[in-house]
C-alpha cells in the first residue's frame, strides 16, 4: 500500500483528495498539511510517504518560492502538483523535480492513475481537458513524431524525464548549443512556442508511455552503443 502526503489548497479540496485517494486500492493517505510550514514539519518528524501531492496554490510565502519548495519535497518523495498549473509551468514543476503534473479538471479516476503511474517510478503530465500543446487537439497526434529525427525524439524522451540541456549534452556526447539546436528544431517542426508543451506533446503523442517508459535508463543504453 503506498502512503500519501496531501498538502495545500483550501480545506475541502484537501478532504476530497484524500476520499478519492483512500477509496482506491493501492494508496492511503497518511497525512494533510495546510501550508508548506505544516507540510515540512511533517516530514521532518519522519512521516513516511512515497508520494506528497503538492496543491498548486500552498501558500509558501512567495509566488517563486513554490518550485524550491518542490525541489525540497522531492528530495524525500515523489511529488505531483495539483490545481491547474499554467503551460508556462509546467517544464519548471518538471525541471523542479515534479513527478507529475495535474490541472484541477482531471476526473478521479484520471487523478488515482497518475498518481500509481507515479509510485511505479512513471511521470505524468495531465492537464485536464485543455490541450496543453496547441488549442487544435488534431495537432497532437502519433504521426508528428514521425517528422522528429530520431536524435531529436531522443533528446524529447529526456527532455521529457526532467532533464536540462546540460545534462542531456553531457549523457549523449554532444555540446549543450547542439541540444539546443535540436530542442529549437523541434519547436519549430511542431508549431510549439514553450518547452513546457514539448513535454507535455511526448506524453500526448504517446512517444512516452509514463511507467513504461523508462526513461531514467535511456542515456545510458545511447552511451554504449555509440
Amino acid at each position: 500500500m503506498n502512503q500519501v502526503i496531501v498538502a495545500g489548497g483550501p480545506s475541502l479540496v484537501r478532504a476530497a483528495l484524500t476520499k478519492v485517494i483512500d477509496a482506491s486500492d493501492t494508496m492511503r493517505v497518511v497525512g494533510t498539511a495546510a501550508h508548506s510550514k505544516e507540510l515540512r514539519d511533517m516530514l521532518g518528524v519522519g512521516v513516511d510517504a512515497e508520494v506528497v501531492v503538492l496543491e498548486r496554490s500552498i501558500h509558501t510565502g512567495e509566488p517563486h518560492e513554490f518550485t524550491a519548495l518542490i525541489s525540497e519535497v522531492c528530495t524525500v518523495a515523489r511529488t505531483v502538483v495539483f490545481g491547474a498549473p499554467s503551460d508556462q509551468e509546467v517544464d519548471a514543476q518538471v525541471r523542479a523535480g515534479a513527478t507529475g503534473v495535474l490541472g484541477a479538471d482531471v476526473s478521479a479516476s484520471q487523478l488515482v492513475a497518475a498518481l500509481e503511474t507515479v509510485c511505479r517510478g512513471g511521470l505524468v503530465v495531465a492537464l485536464g481537458t485543455a490541450p496543453a500543446v496547441n488549442k487544435a487537439p488534431a495537432r497532437v497526434t502519433p504521426e508528428l513524431t514521425r517528422g522528429l529525427s530520431v536524435r531529436e525524439r531522443e533528446i524529447l524522451t529526456m527532455l521529457s524525464s526532467g532533464q536540462d540541456s546540460a545534462s542531456i549534452a553531457r549523457d549523449l556526447g554532444l555540446s549543450p548549443l547542439t541540444v539546443k539546436t535540436h530542442i529549437t528544431h523541434m519547436l519549430s517542426k511542431l508549431g510549439i512556442r514553450r518547452r513546457g508543451h514539448l513535454v507535455a506533446f511526448a506524453y500526448e503523442s504517446g512517444l512516452i508511455v509514463p511507467g513504461m517508459t523508462p526513461t531514467g535508463f535511456i542515456a545510458p543504453r545511447l552511451q554504449a552503443a555509440s
